[in-house]
């Protein structure tokens, strides 16, 4: 099995045709086939199906896909950490981050990263906590900043906590129960979920609500997106669940306030997310070590949000610039 074959099936996989993949690969149609056939005949399976509406995965090649997908990255992040080993820093980090750490981490760690790094490139994916393992899993990803469930993640990873996210109820400052100090008083209101599943990070008002026995809310939206969660709220009907980090800055500017639920709220540890199996590339170590200096910094600010809280990060040398 050569990389070029790997390439060439991801390639036709992930533009859904031979020309398309071609194209992409900048080969001609019947060399991508060709190597494309020859990888079955190794394989012993048929990767492709045809169908009128064009070239489809069969199980084998869906089940193949992962697998080649995390042979290229490897490649692609081997290659790069023998250049940045040699001392050429350029490259490609690629980041998930839910909205908390985003918002609170990211800009500052950038700024200075992109200072010592100007020629690597840096991709930062939003989301949700379980499509970061999925990318990280299959290599398309360095890291991911997220809060994780109380049950943990699988052990392929390192869930490495950086801080506590606690969590207030949001809504638009006139919204009728702006004033509520009860969960009970907030029953029958309709809210915005940033997460898929029903418990957990992104459904933890849900968790809220069990913990007192009260109905669970009503889920109007499903929203992982920061400045659409606000124009939502703009809804003086809606509540969300979102990290107290948020609130001060851009939230509030938006006319979005913290009510003042008297109730204990859910907090999970915000963590960075690797796999366990597979080193970070130079530049890539880098930016992890900026992050965790953020968070310390951060813990020391006597204004800072996570002075109320207490920081899971132990202390960080200083770095060079």
């Amino acid at each position: 099995m050569r990389l070029s074959q790997v390439q060439d099936f991801i390639a036709v996989a992930e533009h859904g045709s031979i020309r398309a993949g071609a194209k992409a690969r900048d080969v001609s149609a019947p060399a991508i086939t060709k190597s494309i056939r020859q990888l079955e005949e190794e394989l012993h399976v048929p990767l492709l199906t045809r169908t009128t509406r064009g070239i489809v995965l069969s199980r084998y090649g869906e089940a193949f896909l992962r697998r080649a997908q995390l042979i290229a990255s490897e490649a692609r992040k081997a290659a790069d950490e023998m250049a940045q080993m040699l001392g050429t820093r350029n490259g490609v980090v690629r980041i998930g981050a839910t909205g908390g750490p985003a918002h609170l981490l990211l800009p500052a760690v950038l700024k200075r990263f992109r200072t010592q790094h100007p020629d690597v490139q840096v991709c930062i994916e939003s989301g949700v906590y379980p499509a970061h393992l999925t990318d990280l899993r299959a290599g398309a990803m360095d890291m991911a900043l997220s809060p994780i469930p109380d049950e943990g993640i699988e052990r392929e990873f390192v869930s490495e906590p950086l801080y506590n996210n606690d969590s207030v109820v949001v809504a638009h400052r006139e919204h009728p129960l702006r004033d509520a100090r009860t969960l009970r008083e907030l029953v029958g209101s309709e809210w915005v979920l940033t997460g898929q599943r029903m418990h957990g990070p992104g459904a933890a008002i849900m968790d809220a609500f069990r913990a007192r026995g009260l109905p669970l809310p009503r889920v109007a939206v499903r929203c992982d997106t920061i400045g659409m969660i606000q124009t939502l709220l703009e809804d003086r009907a809606l509540l969300c669940l979102l990290p107290r980090q948020l609130v001060p800055g851009r939230l509030a500017n938006a006319n979005l306030v913290a009510l003042p639920i008297e109730d204990p709220l859910p907090s999970h540890a915000v963590s960075l997310i690797y796999r366990a199996d597979s080193p970070m590339t130079p530049v890539a170590e880098q930016f992890a070590k900026l992050l965790r200096r953020e968070v310390h910094y951060l813990s020391k600010m006597p204004d800072s949000p996570l002075r109320r809280q207490t920081p899971l990060v132990p202390p960080v040398p200083a770095l060079a610039s």
